[in-house]
């Protein structure tokens, strides 16, 4: 495998998903990108395979591409590349890098994790600051450890979340990210950055989500119903079955007003689903087999 012309500025980038492509073109705005490592081509419905959208740009702009399969192909395709880079960088990769493959890099490899760590370990940190109505969430960039995000943490930036949902929280994040990450990598590499240990004392983790996490549980109080809505909005989405019908709530506010936990019902023209302890406002949503509406729209269709 050729590689491109290395210096010690160069990096070896390990990514997959969307944040990663973002992160992966504002490195390259800075960094000689020495190599990509990426999941495996994917299948789609047809049955017929095809590339992520980070492996598209690496080949579109002459960058050579390994896909391991898992944690020790991932060593041994980095065992027969003749890489250079001192330093790796990994985002949303999708699998856990083992401590022979940290090594193989003199200065290790960063990751930055979309929350403030220790708070927040796992896969899912955006997620969890929104079902929890976090006021405030970040990025933190750390030097990268064989466990689960409990590596020395080098920078960190802070941002106000409130209102926001998963997918608003994960754009803002991705251009802190751009900010912060390449500024990072510069110090780091001039060593004018001193680690810092996360305290254990402080730490949480989050949760895988399921699909069945959408449904939603009228159950709830209309507080938590409106963050999992803000949480659940790009995947799995929040939704709920009317006459044998899904019907996906994309946007609501808690309201106190009472009303039978499980039902629609109109009130001033507004358009609410009753739960525990008060009533969702219901403002934006989506009929299976429909486009999106409002909630007049809906109420003229389907309540009247």
């Amino acid at each position: 495998m050729t590689l491109k012309k290395s210096n010690n500025n160069s990096i070896v980038f390990f990514g997959t998903g969307q944040t990663s492509l973002e992160t992966l073109q504002c490195l390259s705005e800075e960094f000689v990108i020495e190599l990509v490592v990426t999941k495996p081509p994917a299948t789609n419905s047809a049955g017929k395979p095809f590339k992520n959208a980070v492996h598209n740009w690496a080949e579109d702009n002459h960058i050579p591409v390994i896909n391991p399969k898992n944690k020790t192909e991932l060593a041994e395709l980095l065992k027969g590349v003749n890489h250079q880079s001192q330093l790796g960088i990994v985002l949303d990769f999708g699998m856990i890098i083992p401590a022979d493959v940290i090594d193989m890099f003199a200065k290790g490899i960063l990751n930055s994790h979309f929350s403030l760590l220790p708070k927040y370990r796992g896969a899912n940190p955006i997620r969890a600051a929104v079902l929890n109505g976090d006021h405030t969430s970040g990025v933190t960039i750390i030097r990268i450890t064989p466990g689960l995000d409990d590596g020395p943490i080098l920078t960190w930036s802070e941002i106000d979340i409130a209102g926001l949902n998963a997918v608003e929280l994960r754009e803002d994040l991705s251009k802190i990210n751009c900010a912060l990450l390449p500024e990072t990598v510069e110090l780091y590499l001039n060593n004018q950055l001193e680690p810092i240990e996360q305290d254990e004392q402080e730490v949480s983790h989050t949760h895988k989500t399921t699909k069945a996490d959408g449904q939603i549980n009228t159950d709830k109080s209309p507080k938590v119903l409106a963050q999992e809505i803000l949480a659940y909005v790009g995947w799995p989405k929040s939704y709920i079955s009317v006459n044998d019908k899904e019907v996906i709530i994309i946007e609501a506010n808690p309201s106190d007003m009472s009303a039978p936990k499980g039902e629609f019902f109109v009130n001033n023209k507004k358009l609410y689903l009753g739960c525990s302890g008060g009533s969702l406002e219901i403002t934006k949503l989506q009929p299976q087999g429909k486009a999106p509406m409002d909630a007049q729209g809906f109420i003229n269709g389907y309540l009247k």
